[in-house]
């Protein structure tokens, strides 16, 4: 924990009578009861808190337990600044173990001064000694929040990290055997099922669908591989319809009622196979996107873009920095390729320039397709004059592609190319703001050329961005 919480903590005690800092510990001592059913009562009304602690046990033992931390805060015998820190840290790092909001921090403690200066108010104290408690109030529950804070963002920066390697690792386990094997599991406990149910398994024993291996990968291991991936709610949804609707149903027929069986199971395999089209087609989507290339021009995906920018930009601040460049790259007149010769022939020409760009530019440069027939270019370690020399090199290796078309059909293409230099800027998308406008400026100059984005074309905006 950095040295200045500890010394702001000190010069806090030290700047403060104990008599005040007892009688702010006489507060918490008397209204205790209070306090505790206030925090109880804020847990219970805030959404996000409620869901998080569900049952009214622990929302108690949590109350009880913010309630003993406020008196250790407040406590006038304490000395040890490090012990002090060591503990808000901790607490930091649980919250965010268990999943508590971030806005619930700053929140609760915001709720508490108020607490505070209301009971205070009530004191019957000369205005200096009300003036020098209230700041005491304020301060220390500042500095407690703060440290806390830190604290919880570090865990959960850790947590993200340790989830992204894990989810790296099972994207290296071949995300295409993965997907032969889901499918299997799935197709394995559709056939359990109604082998069980032939068998005559006692009642309540046909196999569930949450329980099997799909289900516990579904459960387990889905949501890390495939974050954020909206189709998982609905293949979710569709194993608690065959749990807890069609399952039971089956379960409740016999051999007497062969129509109503033959309909169970059509529904049964009708959920399986719309559940098997979404792990298809999630699992099809990702081997193209986590591959981290376009699939037609096998250039960057433009997922990893802001990642690579970010890191360009941070390594500007070191003292040997010699900056880079970004160039975006606009294919001229594309759509009448397109609209002339059909899509195929426009894809066949932006594979070909994609190609063409990746060959003029170095090996530790990034290449992205920045979205249709756009194409960004990372020129690292480069400066302005380097950059137009590389810039200068694409066109010209564009221009001169011979492109085939059609049967006997050939057709060459031009680019439009705007080049921005670094300029000390905080925020990469200003960078690309001023690329763009310097692409518009070259396709209303005429296309086919190179035009150096200017530093002095950024508005009001984009500087208060930059900064």
């Amino acid at each position: 924990m950095p040295d200045r919480f500890v010394e702001d903590w000190r010069t806090l005690v030290s700047q403060t009578a104990l008599a005040t800092r007892q009688i702010i510990s006489d507060i918490v001592i008397q209204h205790e009861h209070d306090l505790r059913q206030r925090y109880g009562s804020y847990l219970l009304a805030d959404p996000e808190l409620a869901e998080l602690m569900h049952a009214e046990d622990i929302r108690h033992e949590f109350a009880g337990r913010f309630v003993e931390w406020v008196k250790r805060l407040v406590d006038p015998n304490a000395t040890a600044g490090d012990l002090f820190f060591t503990e808000q840290h901790q607490i930091g790092e649980l919250l965010a173990r268990i999943g508590f909001p971030p806005h619930a921090l700053a929140r609760s403690t915001r709720k508490l001064k108020l607490w505070f200066l209301r009971h205070l108010a009530e004191r019957n104290v000369p205005r200096e000694q009300l003036v020098d408690m209230m700041t005491f109030i304020i301060t220390l529950f500042d500095i407690a929040l703060e440290v806390r804070e830190t604290s919880y963002q570090q865990e959960i920066t850790v947590d993200v990290r340790v989830t992204e390697a894990y989810r790296l690792h099972l994207l290296g386990q071949n995300l295409a055997m993965e997907r032969e094997r889901q499918r299997a599991a799935l197709m394995e406990w559709g056939h359990a099922i109604l082998a069980a149910f032939y068998q005559r398994v006692p009642a309540g024993s046909l196999p569930k669908l949450w329980k099997a291996d799909f289900g516990l990968w579904l459960n387990h291991k889905a949501h890390i591989l495939f974050e954020r991936e909206p189709k998982l709610a609905r293949i979710r949804a569709a194993v608690d319809r065959v749990d807890t609707q069609l399952v039971p149903r089956l379960q409740a027929l016999t051999f007497e009622n062969p129509e109503d069986v033959r309909e169970t199971t059509r529904q049964i395999e009708e959920e399986i196979a719309s559940i098997k089209f979404l792990v298809n087609t999630i699992f099809d989507e990702h081997i193209e996107i986590e591959s981290g290339r376009d699939p037609l021009t096998r250039l960057l995906t433009r997922r990893f873009m802001p990642s690579v920018l970010m890191r360009e930009v941070h390594l500007q601040k070191a003292p040997n920095a010699s900056g880079f460049c970004v160039l975006l790259i606009d294919v001229d007149h594309f759509k009448t390729i397109n609209d002339t010769y059909g899509h195929k022939a426009g894809d066949q020409a932006l594979s070909l320039i994609a190609a063409a760009i990746n060959d003029n530019v170095r090996q530790t440069d990034f290449v992205f397709r920045y979205g249709g027939e756009e194409i960004l270019v990372l020129l690292i370690e480069c400066d302005e004059r380097q950059g137009l020399q590389r810039a200068e090199k694409i066109r010209i290796g564009v221009e001169n592609l011979v492109i085939p078309v059609a049967d006997g059909v050939d057709v060459s293409v031009t680019v439009s190319i705007g080049l921005a230099a670094f300029q000390g800027e905080l925020d990469y998308k200003a960078i690309l703001t001023r690329a763009d406008r310097a692409v518009y400026e070259a396709k209303s100059l005429g296309r086919n050329r190179v035009v150096i984005a200017d530093p002095r074309s950024l508005t009001r905006s984009d500087l208060s961005t930059a900064l």
